[in-house]
């Protein structure tokens, strides 16, 4: 495969399935070599790739685990050369009331949401820096703009790394880094089936879209391959909403 990503490589977290699987894919048929990580299923994920002619490789990692998340991305350097993008996916989005939100459960959700963003981020920059060249991407969530009831804990990570995003794009402009955010609607994938959401919540999803239809992973793609392409390289600290017109800024 070839296209505007040629000789570039690019980092996905949580890519084993979902949201993600769906970006390296896209980012494999634009012609850059994947690295897909996730906690499992990377394999099936890097078959996929290569199945369709692209080029991939796969690596486990927690992204929670700030060593084993520096020995991942020490890793893919060493397999397929210095990171030129990161797509900072993982995630997970639980629905709970605010009284069954204790610290424990906001904890644990910090540090998947948050933390593991800021790891991946600390992993990638210093060969970014050295290079002069860098393309960050993390995934939050159009909720941040329009949040929903019983997902309080979630929207609150989602707004924690947009601040993140703005601050880093501050201090790593300099170094010709793009820091941006991709914040989608709910997409159908494996994860909402499995999250049980009801035919009356996408209801309520659709009458406040302006687009009428479930928003699917390839409704992405193009976006984030933009964001990790030479098109985008004066656009940066910027928060571009796919949620089919929940938002409207």
């Amino acid at each position: 495969m070839s296209g505007q990503l040629d000789g570039r490589v690019i980092w996905i977290t949580g890519a084993g399935r979902g949201l993600g699987r769906a970006y390296a894919e896209g980012l494999a048929r634009e012609g850059a070599t994947v690295a897909v990580s996730d906690i499992a299923n990377v394999e099936e994920a890097v078959a996929a790739i290569e199945a369709a002619g692209g080029k991939a490789a796969g690596f486990i990692c927690d992204v929670t685990d700030e060593a084993a998340v520096m020995r991942c991305a020490a890793d893919i350097k060493a397999q397929l050369g210095p990171i030129d993008g990161l797509v900072n996916n993982a995630g997970a989005y639980p629905f709970a009331p605010i009284e069954q939100t204790d610290g424990a459960f906001l904890e644990r959700l910090f540090r998947l949401n948050v933390f593991g963003t800021f790891h991946c981020i600390r992993a990638v920059v210093p060969d970014m820096k050295a290079r002069r060249r860098g393309k960050i991407i993390n995934v939050t969530s159009a909720t941040f703009h329009t949040p929903p009831p019983m997902l309080t804990a979630y929207v609150a990570t989602k707004g924690a790394v947009i601040g993140l995003t703005r601050s880093l794009a501050r201090e790593l402009g300099e170094f010709d880094i793009q820091v941006n955010v991709i914040a989608p609607g709910l997409t159908e994938t494996p994860g909402v089936a499995e999250a049980s959401i009801g035919g009356d919540m996408w209801t309520g999803i659709l009458a406040a879209q302006c687009l009428k239809r479930r928003e699917q992973p390839e409704d992405l793609v193009g976006t984030v391959v933009f964001l990790c392409s030479p098109a985008s390289d004066f656009i940066t600290a910027q928060t571009i909403n796919c949620d089919g017109g929940m938002g409207v800024h």
